[in-house]
């Protein structure tokens, strides 16, 4: 057993096999929350955790909607009769790993947490690095990630047969969070996935290495570094928001990207030819979606709306400056304020899918 308080950092134990397998992995006793359409697509995914004599098993639907406070509820419920030396076991994509994270972290001051990612996203993102968070309406408008947590896994188990069940919009969204990290952090890598796109496992593995190789320098986002990782966020959740969540997380993270490279090229701080080449590497590999998306979905607020997105948004400055992540060349970044003047003036360029 570690000595480290549950929920501390810890280096990622990623253990790769069949979940049938690794499931001999989790104590009786535990408490398990499953995306219920992984459990229908998996029918051996809940019998193989019964054979474990869990106190609960939790069913939650996935997307956006399950990252509630009604959500939270329905887990510690489930938890309440969980030691503090239990483990929460969470089996589906982002949003149930995010409220497991955050009711792992509440229930008895802290328990431990195994993440089981069945989507590619959660994989190579979400289910590494601690971070856990649920949404919370505003004015109307759902803002993502308000209130949330540190609270890193024990374990991450990786199951290549849960994502044989992925749609193809589901494995371009989690491969476009994974060429994110590689264009803003390794150019030399990025060049190799150009030349020749990886395998599915690489990819993954690529991913988390490379996120773990900053957050493993600022575990609990004390000195910033881990702001790099949020490239392309600022306004994919921007337009996560304006459709309501029916844009998926990382094509909203792929559009965003690309406003991003618009703002760096309007600076001066990303050269035209990084632009250029990553927004054509971007489309090519895991197949952003195009400008159009986010020019019809731009046309749905005013210039008030965005701004009070932006404006909740927990990286946004005191006098309304966005702490925007910008290319300064392929594989290197840095956080840069952006004040409403600038993107104010992309908008109407943004609006009819134009790159300014």
């Amino acid at each position: 057993m570690s000595s480290l308080p549950p929920g501390a950092y810890r280096p990622p134990a990623d253990r790769w096999g069949s979940f049938t397998k690794v499931v001999s992995r989790l104590p009786e006793g535990s408490v398990a929350v499953v995306d219920r359409t992984v459990a229908r697509f998996h029918p051996t995914l809940l019998p193989a955790l019964e054979a474990r004599s869990p106190r609960a098993i939790i069913q939650l639907v996935g997307g956006e909607r399950a990252k509630s406070m009604v959500s939270l509820e329905k887990v510690l419920a489930g938890g309440l009769n969980l030691p503090r030396s239990g483990t929460l076991v969470a089996v589906g994509g982002g949003t149930v790993g995010d409220v497991a994270t955050v009711a792992a972290h509440l229930l008895k001051r802290g328990v431990r947490l195994v993440q089981v990612p069945t989507t590619l996203l959660a994989a190579v993102d979400s289910s590494l690095g601690g971070k856990g968070a649920v949404d919370l309406t505003v004015r109307g408008r759902v803002v993502k990630n308000p209130a949330g947590v540190f609270h890193y896994a024990d374990e991450t188990w990786l199951c290549p047969e849960l994502y044989a069940t992925l749609s193809d919009a589901q494995v371009r969204e989690g491969s476009i969070e994974a060429w994110k990290m590689v264009a803003s952090l390794d150019a030399s890598l990025f060049k190799r996935y150009v030349r020749t796109p990886p395998a599915l496992e690489k990819l993954v593995k690529d991913a988390r290495g490379l996120k773990e190789g900053i957050c493993a320098k600022d575990p609990y986002e004390h000195q910033g570094l881990r702001r790099v990782l949020n490239f392309g966020h600022t306004f994919g959740h921007v337009l996560e928001s304006l459709s309501r969540f029916k844009l998926s997380h990382g094509d909203a993270v792929g559009l965003g990207i690309l406003w991003a490279l618009d703002v760096g090229r309007h600076l001066g701080i990303t050269p035209e030819p990084v632009a250029h080449e990553v927004e054509r590497a971007l489309t090519r590999g895991p197949g952003v979606l195009g400008r159009d998306h986010a020019a019809e979905l731009s046309r749905r607020a005013s210039l008030k709306d965005v701004a009070a997105l932006l404006d909740a948004d927990k990286k946004a400055g005191a006098k309304g400056e966005l702490r925007m992540v910008l290319l300064t060349a392929v594989g290197t970044a840095e956080v840069v304020d952006v004040m409403p003047k600038t993107w104010r003036a992309l908008w109407a360029a943004w609006t009819r899918g134009a790159r300014p």
